[in-house]
């Protein structure tokens, strides 16, 4: 039975395609800036943190063309980026979604509970809501990797007049190398919910697209690891009892 249910809010699915954009755009740019200088230490000097100092990044993976041209385009993507925080902040806080995101008293057991069945340690797909606890886990930690890779980079943008900033971080260099490594995590992080929406939820680029969702596609319903039960048809939602979790979120009002 299909059990077709609004996910998402198109304010939700517009700052979701805008953050995806302007953040490879800021990350291709970063990058390009990057290349000027592919070293975090001073010249003559050494970083013991980073073994490959002095080796640029493939250009191919760079993005602005030339370093005045990424710098342009890094800020512009800066500030979208941030507004789109701000609206996107502002709007899970006033309709009630960050109930989703923040993580509850349970959410490391189920966390752990998901860990087991991707392992095939457990059979059957814990109980979940919206999200399961490792998405609530790392969508929750996505904003803060963000908001270390703004502070940085206003440190490292800023170094004389915000000096102060910098030195909070250890200095230019290790403010510079947190901005970098606040984005690799942040990346693979990004990369990684990419691979589980095709390996594991193909069906919720619909709820991102138009805001409907297939309930009775839903991972739990069939049961889904990566790539195991891919597009099978769940047969337990239209008659099994809805999760506690799923009760008690709260019910979502149609796009304006």
């Amino acid at each position: 039975m299909t059990t077709i249910s609004h996910r998402h809010h198109w304010i939700v699915r517009a700052t979701h395609w805008v953050n995806a954009v302007a953040f490879l755009a800021m990350v291709g740019s970063g990058l390009r800036i990057f290349n000027a200088y592919p070293a975090f230490a001073r010249r003559g000097e050494s970083f013991p943190l980073n073994p490959w100092e002095g080796t640029p990044i493939p250009s191919w993976l760079t993005f602005g063309a030339w370093l005045g041209g990424a710098r342009h385009w890094h800020f512009a993507m800066m500030w979208v980026l941030v507004a789109n925080a701000f609206v996107y902040l502002a709007f899970i806080y006033l309709h009630g979604e960050w109930r989703d995101l923040v993580p509850r008293r349970g959410t490391l057991r189920d966390a752990w509970a998901m860990v087991r069945f991707y392992l095939w340690l457990e059979r059957e797909h814990p109980r979940q809501g919206k999200h399961n606890a490792l998405q609530r886990m790392a969508y929750f930690s996505m904003p803060w990797m963000a908001a270390v890779i703004v502070v940085t980079g206003i440190a490292i943008w800023k170094p004389v007049s915000l000096g102060w900033l910098a030195a909070l971080f250890g200095g230019y260099a290790y403010a510079r190398f947190f901005h970098f490594m606040a984005m690799v995590v942040l990346l693979v992080a990004a990369l990684g919910h990419v691979f589980m929406v095709f390996a594991v939820d193909p069906f919720s680029l619909r709820g991102m697209i138009t805001g409907g969702y297939d309930e009775s596609r839903s991972p739990e319903a069939r049961n889904a690891r990566p790539f195991v039960n891919l597009l099978r048809r769940g047969a337990t939602v239209s008659s099994a009892a809805p999760a506690p979790s799923i009760a008690a979120a709260p019910t979502q009002e149609p796009d304006a």
